[in-house]
């Protein structure tokens, strides 16, 4: 299960996010299609992604998350639950100041209607360099610290779009 994978399900009307593997920026492009497609929805309650089978998570996928977030609140919607249960994963979401952004909890039944892969885009490139910068935007948002950790990174994909 080292390679990444992001499933998808709701029950009465929360959507729920199920990360496994490895999740990398490789994943984003499709992910970021899936989430526009379905903030459009009004009848959405609420947002839970279960992180607890993650062996690791890059840094495009924590802005992915971040901008889930700073979408939920823009629409009044209530934060966003993080599942976590594993320390490292914990300490991570912490550095990045995800404990301010979001409700992190170590478990939560997510019992689901149905459950599904997130699909990956056949034919496209697997990243966009608009996407990793607009995600490393959200996560420089979030706070001094990373406004300043992330700075470098967010410059380069400037750069390289200027290109």
């Amino acid at each position: 299960m080292s390679n990444g994978q992001i499933l998808h399900g709701s029950h009465n009307g929360v959507e729920v996010l199920r990360y496994r593997g490895d999740v990398r920026h490789t994943l984003c492009v499709a992910l970021d299609r899936y989430l526009q497609q379905l903030l459009q929805r009004p009848d959405i309650q609420g947002f839970v992604v279960d992180m607890t089978e993650v062996l690791s998570i890059d840094s495009t996928n924590l802005g992915m998350l971040a901008r889930l977030s700073r979408a939920m609140k823009k629409a009044g919607l209530p934060k966003v639950t993080l599942i976590s249960n594993q320390p490292d994963i914990n300490e991570l979401l912490e550095a990045v100041g995800f404990d301010q952004e979001f409700d992190i909890v170590e478990t939560l039944d997510t019992t689901l209607d149905a459950v599904a892969e997130i699909p990956s885009l056949e034919g496209e490139h697997p990243t966009s360099s608009r996407l990793l910068l607009e995600a490393h935007r959200a996560l420089m948002s979030l706070n001094e610290v990373n406004r300043t950790r992330f700075k470098d990174v967010v410059l380069a994909f400037e750069d390289e779009l200027k290109q």
